[in-house]
């Protein structure tokens, strides 16, 4: 982890090993680029063919340097970096950036030579950036350190900074939100193959940079993705909102991206999990990073996420009503008096409810959006306001345009703008929105997605407000990891229900038997009637062996059910090691859920949460988090299925024990923390949940063991 990261971005002094007096070549272009954009520090081209390049004196080697350069640029055969890497050391060097490929990338003799890189980093605490990158760009301190089309062009200095792990789509992404969207960006970072200084350093970097309101990620795999929680949570305390790409999640995107990075592309829904913890607006289009971050210097938050929609367009009213309820958002009603105030002046066959449709009639009453906009701004059933203008144009457009604009000004609540007239016959108007800071997009849909995501992000900064108010839930148990220690095999129902009850989740009542006998004298103390099933670390799906049986109600029933489910079981699998026969209660009622904790190589342990049948299996309606979980991410966690309606009562049926299933979570999430290195992953299907006030009960659990070769 790099806490220096100023001086990367500041170097006083630059080294270039291997310039090139080929100045459209990589290792010609950035000795070119740093004096073209006025680099205000000192530059050393190194290599020993050349005594000058454009008139800077070139250096033989770094040994011979009269100085220990801040920054390092490596742009040489990829066989000869090692060594260089040295001499970086033994001067003394922070900081380097290896542009150089054919690296883990590649695979095979290629990863060797990654490690051996990684060695001699770690020995002389170099902070190296890539291999396999393009360079950075601190645009407000003039340093152009790299290669590549977008370096030869110049750029204002914003608020927004980027670090990606893709060389040329994160330059494009800078490229194409400077010059098309208006948006523009103050540092922008490559990290390749991520052997040193990872994405994750940078972000942290970029939340403490004063001069940074806005980040950017472009993520293809984080071998330190524990820390997202960590650093998501400090983004938000912060305030600081971070927009992260997330690919190769397809089965072939995962092959791509480790062909181009060698970074592990991950479970995409532990990224997803983790985002939404800690508000990170996951984005999929270089557009969105510009409608996004428009909307976010705005320099306004919702209070909430119920919007107000001005049309002059019925049709463009309802599209981004849509757009904004199908991304979390309320069209609520008006309140009463708003309604009666509007029905005063907006034409009789314009509409009064959300969205209001003021018509046509701007034209003929152009004060009739203004009127519009004060009237729903002073409702209280709303937060912000977007307003649809159509291809509205001409003396009209820029007096509305400044209506607007004079209202945002003085107003706490945002106000956007979809506004379809093109740039040439409305400029006048569009400027006066930016110079009030009012986000205006070419479309309702795009405009309704940036408002959106405003309106997550505020969700995600209550959300994290509420979850540092919590203790997080720490329960031990020595008993628990005495039985797993040095386990290879899976552990069976029963010892796994033991072990869940050892953190206070509800099991059902059960004894094991290991007669036929046993296993009616155990059924009459339960009580029939009572399920059969047998417990094998071999077999640990037990219907698909034919050796569970349910719904039996007497001691015939019973006894006969015992010798055909030992029959089955070795039928099903010769040799299994059978433990005995699992006697249990049978459950009656509640709704069957499945909780589960997979131990993550990348995030560690975390929790799932879906409901039982086709939500879970065929529709895959589930919830992940990273532990640790609290009681309000948890509830979060249930609430985010689609099936959530069927806990909450749909079609008149009990309202099911959602607090129990929370506290469930919360204690599922603890184990996971306590048992990490004993515990790889972790089933409860079913985990009963009863009505209101009556709990829940785990009916089937299934350990899988931490197995260390």
């Amino acid at each position: 982890m790099r806490k220096d990261l100023e001086r990367f971005f500041n170097p006083r002094s630059i080294a270039i090993v291997g310039a090139s007096q080929d100045l459209a070549t990589i290792s010609g272009q950035p000795l070119k680029h740093l004096i073209s954009h006025r680099y205000l520090g000192r530059i050393y081209p190194v290599n020993p063919k050349y005594p000058e390049i454009l008139g800077v004196k070139c250096h033989a080697s770094l040994e011979a340097l009269p100085e220990t350069p801040d920054l390092v640029m490596v742009l040489i055969n990829a066989a000869r970096v090692a060594e260089t890497l040295r001499e970086c050391g033994k001067k003394g060097v922070p900081y380097a950036i290896i542009f150089s490929s054919g690296y883990s990338e590649v695979g095979g003799k290629g990863v060797d030579m990654q490690l051996e890189l990684a060695a001699i980093a770690d020995q002389y605490d170099i902070g190296v950036v890539g291999p396999n990158c393009q360079g950075m760009i601190n645009i407000a301190g003039s340093v152009f350190a790299g290669f590549g089309s977008v370096y030869y062009s110049d750029y204002d200095a914003g608020s927004v900074s980027m670090v990606s792990q893709s060389g040329g789509f994160g330059c494009s992404v800078m490229n194409l939100a400077a010059k098309d969207g208006g948006l523009n960006f103050r540092q922008v970072v490559t990290t390749g193959n991520e052997l040193g200084v990872s994405s994750l350093d940078f972000i942290d970097y970029f939340i403490d940079d004063p001069q940074t309101d806005i980040i950017v990620g472009y993520i293809e795999g984080l071998k330190d993705a524990h820390r997202l929680l960590e650093i998501g949570a400090k983004a938000l305390a912060a305030k600081k909102p971070i927009l992260a790409w997330k690919v190769g999640n397809t089965v072939q995107g995962q092959k791509a991206a480790a062909s181009h990075t060698a970074n592990l592309g991950g479970a995409m829904a532990l990224y997803r999990a983790a985002f939404r913890q800690v508000g990170i607006i996951q984005v999929d289009d270089i557009q969105d990073v510009i409608d996004y971050g428009r909307a976010f210097q705005c320099g306004k938050l919702p209070a909430g996420n119920r919007v107000g929609i001005i049309t002059i367009s019925g049709g463009a009213g309802i599209l981004m009503t849509d757009e904004c309820v199908n991304r979390g958002m309320q069209v609520p009603q008006l309140a009463p008096a708003t309604t009666e105030r509007l029905r005063s002046f907006v034409p009789s066959f314009g509409s009064l409810a959300n969205p209001i449709d003021v018509t046509a009639g701007i034209f003929n009453d152009p004060d009739l959006l203004k009127m519009t906009l004060h009237a729903v701004l002073e409702d209280p059933n709303i937060d912000s306001i977007a307003m649809i203008n159509a291809s509205l144009q001409g003396e009209i457009a820029t007096k509305v345009a400044a209506e607007v604009a004079a209202v945002a000004r003085e107003s706490a609540k945002p106000i956007f703008m979809s506004w379809s007239a093109r740039d040439e016959v409305n400029s006048g108007a569009y400027a006066l929105l930016d110079a009030a800071k009012v986000p205006h997009y070419k479309s309702p849909v795009r405009c309704g997605r940036a408002l959106a995501a405003l309106s997550w992000y505020v969700e995600a900064l209550h959300r994290h407000e509420v979850a540092r108010g919590e203790t997080v839930a720490v329960i031990t148990s020595s008993q628990a990891r005495s039985t797993l220690a040095g386990r290879t095999d899976d552990v069976s129902e029963y010892a796994a229900k033991q072990i869940l009850a050892q953190y206070g989740i509800g099991i059902t009542q059960e004894e094991i038997a290991t007669s036929k006998e046993q296993a009616l004298a155990i059924a009459g103390r339960i009580g029939y009637p009572v399920a059969l099933k047998v417990q094998s670390p071999d077999i640990p799906h037990k219907t698909e062996a034919k050796a569970v049986r349910l719904g039996l109600a007497a001691d015939a029933d019973a006894g006969a059910a015992y010798d055909e489910i030992l029959r089955n079981a070795k039928a099903y699998k010769a040799g299994a090691r059978i433990e005995g026969v699992l006697v249990q209660e049978m459950v009656t009622g509640g709704i069957e859920a499945i909780l589960g904790v997979t131990n993550d190589k990348l995030f560690g342990p975390a929790v799932m949460f879906g409901l039982g049948g086709i939500f879970a299996e065929v529709l895959k309606d589930v919830a992940f988090r990273i532990a640790p979980v609290t009681k309000s991410v948890a509830l979060d966690m249930i609430a985010e299925i689609k099936g959530y309606p069927v806990l909450t009562g749909a079609r008149g049926a009990a309202h099911a024990d959602i607090d129990a299933l929370a506290d469930a979570i919360v204690r599922l999430s603890a184990l996971a923390l306590d048992l990490k290195d004993h515990v790889a992953e972790l089933d409860i299907n079913p985990l009963f949940v009863f009505a209101r006030g009556k709990g829940v009960k785990a009916g089937d659990a299934l350990i899988k063991p931490v197995v260390r070769n």
